[in-house]
């Protein structure tokens, strides 16, 4: 499973949904997370080996299509109208486009204040 993974990222979600990835052992505080095979996790979570090999296979290969079209995308250059954005944006770092300066006339008040003058309800 690490193998599978790491190699394909996007099959990480399939083994989320499939069901836990640890092996919980009688007398033992915490969970182990051991190597599992693809067949000892299917085994662990009653999982029908057969399909959860087609949805990995089918994950893998749309993994790899879309790393196969990008990188033909960058080589022969982006027919679609859209730039690859090879530049971080201008301006601060943190704050979105959409950011605007505190007005001056918020007056800040004390919430402790508020409630001691409004008293209780």
């Amino acid at each position: 499973m690490d193998e599978t993974i790491t190699r394909y990222p996007s099959t990480g979600p399939i083994f989320l949904q499939g069901g836990p990835l640890y092996v919980a052992r009688p007398g033992q505080l915490y969970a182990t997370y051991p190597g599992l095979t693809l067949e000892e996790y299917a085994a662990l979570n009653s999982l029908a080996i057969e399909r959860l090999l087609e949805s990995l296979n089918a994950a893998a290969e749309a993994e790899q299509f879309a790393q196969r079209t990008a990188s033909r995308s960058r080589s022969e250059g982006d027919e679609s109208g859209w730039r690859a954005r090879t530049t971080p944006p201008a301006g601060s770092i943190g704050y979105t486009g959409s950011y605007r300066e505190p007005s001056a006339d918020v007056v800040e008040v004390s919430v402790v204040s508020v409630l001691e003058a409004r008293g209780p309800d």
